[in-house]
């Protein structure tokens, strides 16, 4: 079947029609699924008293990048499928260059979010006796990141994205897409290292032990992050820096497995963490608890009847009057 013909370079081509509904299929439930799971993220955050105030500006502004990836772009994207079935669907231009570079921007804030905090949780694993992050420190590199990725997202692409040439788009995914990957790899990579030497530092006595313990733990829950978004954003980072012109169809593969991770992020985050798993069991618990139990009754009423009649006496039975002449 002949696809659809939209206003958008990258989405030029006919696809087979089982992998266009899967695709549309697809977005809608990375939509809805990734929308829970980061809500349920952040309500974990906001509400976590053991982490400090710097430490969830930098989680919430994390998961607020793919929440609003799932909210914003998936829908889209889904949107975009569908035009490509059904010719009467319309896409204009401007709405396409706006969603394209939102999605851009959302993509580049979120890598480099991931990369403040491995690089800040690498400096916590090898120095804890190091100052700890204030929040000042944290509102300035969300504020910087997230103006880092707009001006630099705007200043490559302000005539259009079908018009920046292949060389300067190549250079902006190196940049902003296959460096963040890289640079949380070796960070990554280093507090493997630095774990490993701090449990054989501190084993000497048993509250420094404890004091890994918890380091560990704070350090497992971001490398889990750090281990799925590598994993599913590797090969979309590659795509994106290949000197070659692939058509539609790896476009619709690479980037299917690129938008898992907005669900696979957050459940790593949530499953990684003891702490956060017990608060969302506690809070399924009390939503389950307010719910009213309420017995089945049959639909029919029971007989208040007995279930047999005594059989009357002599004494107890009626006398026959007779009535006619005497003899």
């Amino acid at each position: 079947m002949v696809n659809c013909t939209i206003p958008w370079d990258t989405f030029e081509g006919d696809i087979p029609n089982f992998l266009l509904h899967f695709y549309i299929f697809y977005c809608y439930i990375v939509c809805s699924v990734g929308l829970t799971c980061n809500v349920i993220v952040l309500w974990c955050v906001v509400g976590c008293p053991k982490t400090r105030p710097a430490v969830k500006v930098l989680l919430c502004a994390l998961f607020s990048t793919t929440l609003l990836m799932c909210l914003l772009v998936m829908p889209f994207m889904a949107h975009v499928g569908i035009s490509k079935v059904r010719c009467s669907v319309y896409l204009s231009a401007p709405l396409i260059e706006g969603m394209v570079l939102l999605y851009i921007i959302l993509t580049e804030m979120e890598l480099l979010f991931i990369v403040v905090m491995a690089f800040l949780r690498t400096v916590a694993v090898w120095s804890p006796q190091r100052h700890q992050v204030k929040l000042r420190t944290s509102v300035a590199l969300l504020v910087g990141v997230a103006l880092y990725a707009t001006v630099t997202t705007l200043a490559v692409f302000w005539r259009g994205i079908n018009i920046v040439t292949k060389l300067s788009a190549r250079i902006y995914n190196c940049l902003h897409f296959l460096a963040p990957v890289v640079l949380t790899l070796a960070c990554y990579l280093s507090m493997i290292v630095a774990v490993r030497y701090n449990k054989r530092r501190v084993s000497s006595s048993n509250h420094a032990a404890l004091s890994g313990k918890v380091m560990d733990q704070a350090t497992r829950t971001m490398l889990a992050v750090f281990i799925s978004n590598l994993l599913l954003g590797l090969p979309h980072s590659i795509y994106h820096i290949l000197p070659f012109d692939f058509s539609i169809i790896p476009y619709v593969i690479v980037h299917s497995i690129f938008y898992a991770h907005l669900i696979v992020d957050p459940l790593a985050f949530l499953c990684s963490s003891q702490h956060h798993r017990r608060r969302l069991l506690q809070a399924v618990t009390s939503c389950l608890n307010l719910i009213p139990y309420r017995p089945h009754t049959p639909s029919h009423a029971t007989s208040n009847l007995p279930l047999y009649i005594m059989p009357q006496t002599s004494s107890q039975q009626p006398k026959n009057e007779h009535d006619g002449d005497p003899s």
